[in-house]
This record gives C-alpha cells, sequence and structure tokens, in this order.
C-alpha cells in the first residue's frame, strides 16, 4: 500500500489536485485499486466524492457547537479529534479490499496538521502491511512571483519535510495553467539554482528582506539544495506522469507485478 499525502498552504490546489490524480492514477492504471481519503474536517465542498471522510466521523460544526468555539479553535480542535478515529479510517479504507494506492487530502489549514501533533501522529499510524508512505508539497505559483515569497514557501515546505523526516517528499509547483509560462519557468529555474535565486533577490529585494532572503538561499545552497520543483496542472494534467515517476522511483516502487 502506498499513502500519499498532498500538504501545501490554503488555496494551494491540495483537493483538486486530490480528485485530478486520482482520475489518472484510475484512468491510465485501472488494474490498481486506488481510493481517496478526505482528513479536512471543516471542508464545505470538495471537487471529488472521497472514499473514506473523516466528516463521516467528526465535523467542524459539531465541534464548535459542543465545545462553544468559533471557526479557529473548532479547526484546531476537529483536527486534533481526527487521532481519535484513527482506527475507523483504516477500517474504511480496509473495507476497500486493502487498497495500493491512498490519495490523501489533507486540511486546508496546512499548520494544524504539519506542525501540531496530530499530524505525523496520523502519517505514523494509517495504514498497516507493507505500507510506503510520500508527501507532496504544493508550491502555489501565485505566492512564489518573487524570491521573497518563493523563498517563504520553501521555508515551509522544508519546515514540514523536518517534521516528517521518515516520509519522502516531493515538491510540486500546483496551478501551473493559472499564470504565465514565463513565470513558470523563473520558479523553476530558481528551485534548481540557488546561485541564481540569490542573485535574483539582490538585484529586486531592498534592505532587511534582500538581506535575509539572501542569507536563506546560501544556507540551502550549503544543505545541497531541496528537491526540484515539478511542474504540475490539475486541470490540463500537464506532469502528471513526471508526477507518478516521481512517486515510483523515490519509494522504489513497481506497479507491474499487480497486473
Amino acid at each position: 500500500m502506498i499513502l500519499i499525502y498532498i500538504v501545501g498552504p490554503a488555496g494551494s490546489g491540495k483537493s483538486t489536485l486530490t480528485g485530478a490524480f486520482y482520475e489518472y492514477l484510475y484512468d491510465k492504471y485501472n488494474e490498481l485499486n486506488i481510493i481517496t481519503l478526505n482528513l479536512d474536517p471543516g471542508v464545505k465542498f470538495l471537487p471529488y466524492t472521497p472514499h473514506v471522510d473523516i466528516r463521516d466521523f467528526i465535523t467542524l460544526e459539531e465541534v464548535m457547537s459542543k465545545y462553544s468555539l468559533g471557526p479557529n479553535g473548532g479547526l484546531i480542535v476537529s483536527t486534533d479529534l481526527i487521532v481519535e478515529y484513527i482506527e475507523d479510517l483504516k477500517f474504511e479504507i480496509s473495507e476497500y479490499n486493502d487498497p495500493d494506492i491512498v490519495i490523501i487530502d489533507t486540511p486546508g489549514q496546512m499548520e494544524l496538521f504539519a506542525f501540531r501533533s496530530t499530524g505525523p501522529l496520523i502519517a505514523n499510524s494509517l495504514g498497516y502491511g507493507g505500507i510506503k508512505k510520500a508527501t507532496l508539497f504544493l508550491f502555489d505559483p501565485n505566492l512564489c512571483k518573487n524570491p521573497n515569497g518563493f523563498i517563504s514557501t520553501l521555508l515551509l515546505a522544508t519546515s514540514v519535510q523536518y517534521r516528517f523526516l521518515d516520509v519522502p517528499q516531493i515538491n510540486v509547483l500546483s496551478k501551473i495553467d493559472l499564470v504565465e509560462k514565463s513565470i513558470i519557468k523563473k520558479i523553476i529555474r530558481w528551485s534548481n539554482d540557488y546561485n541564481l535565486l540569490e542573485n535574483e533577490t539582490h538585484r529586486t529585494e531592498r534592505g532587511l528582506i534582500r538581506e535575509m532572503s539572501s542569507l536563506i538561499a546560501q544556507v540551502f545552497m550549503q544543505l545541497g539544495g531541496s528537491p526540484s520543483l515539478i511542474n504540475v496542472s490539475a486541470t490540463t494534467n500537464y506532469g502528471m506522469d513526471n508526477l507518478w515517476g516521481c512517486i515510483q522511483r523515490i519509494l522504489n516502487y513497481d506497479e507491474s507485478p499487480l497486473y
């Protein structure tokens, strides 16, 4: 079994990619048993119908009513309460005849899942048997158009990778159909060449932001960089082959014995 966690800032396209990636894999590899899992108890609408849904056990509205909380407090509590339903989720997953791949749509507010104890606990508890796990961290191109925004997102991605050290991470540039191709090319170049990124910070930024961005870029150079971005569109399916190939490589996974 492969568990694929899709993580990223609010609005980066997690749910849209979850649905599109499921459709891509289902159409191309229909011999594989693939399902989706929604872990966001507060989401109102999803662009896909999850096979397993945390909202069958807990919802934001119920938590807000029960504990007399506002939306923010309710999100924190409802996300933390997911751990009480891990066995239920595992049972629901097993009901689909031990799926080969589970694509997991994480809560919209990334920090609630990634930076509290909930995320790592769920990641270590879901599934059973010979499990392989991967995290897809989504870079929103609208947030990465300038060096400052790109470096901020890179720091978030690195923080998530640090929190889930035992789970390989793939950095994905999502929603590429919504911005100009020149911007996509620029962001990809930055992800592959931190010297270029540092030079760009000196050219475009000023004052303390320039100094901080430059220092952070140097740190990433010293660390050997981070995984190159894979650019993907959930609307056109561009990059899906590359994304699936990267997942197979980092997990040393070969689906052919399943055919």
